[in-house]
């Protein structure tokens, strides 16, 4: 018997549920950046590789501050879990989008073997900038569709 099972929204992990789930906005805003909140911006993912199960996490939004990065990777009998989240100490004036994942503890109460385990600081809400950013200071605007031309474009 394998220790990793699919289940509906994710895996279960010898015991412990890992799943996916957002506020189901897929992160848009309405008309001038307002209406559906920051639940839209954070979520929980879940994917298997082999016999690897990996979670990631986001708390953080355009307007969380204090943003940090925290996460673990265990291992037992040939399977490997790795949780990452971003997330913030600043306030949380709502509710997050994704599950959370099992606590550290949680794993190694059934013998699992702690490989890394870190919390570190992060730079805005820790993912990368879209391509078309120069840096975090400078203004970010995307290019406009129309000016793009499609692959078929004879030159």
């Amino acid at each position: 018997m394998s220790c990793v099972e699919k289940i509906k929204h994710g895996y279960r992990v010898d015991g412990l549920d890992l799943l996916r789930a957002n506020c189901g906005c897929g992160g848009l805003t309405g008309p001038g950046g307002a209406g559906t909140g920051d639940c839209c911006f954070t979520f929980s993912q879940v994917k298997s590789e082999g016999d690897k199960v990996t979670y990631f996490g986001k708390h953080t939004t355009p307007n969380t501050t204090n943003n940090y990065e925290w996460g673990y990777r265990v291992k037992k009998d040939g399977h490997e879990v790795d949780v990452k989240v971003l997330d913030t100490r600043g306030p949380k004036n709502f509710k997050f989008g994704g599950i959370e994942p099992p606590p550290l503890s949680a794993f190694t109460a059934k013998g699992w073997k702690v490989v890394d385990q870190y919390e570190r600081p992060v730079e805005g809400t820790g993912e990368p900038l879209p391509e078309w950013c120069a840096s975090a200071e400078s203004a970010c605007e995307r290019p406009l569709v129309e000016k793009e031309t499609g692959k078929g474009d004879k030159k």
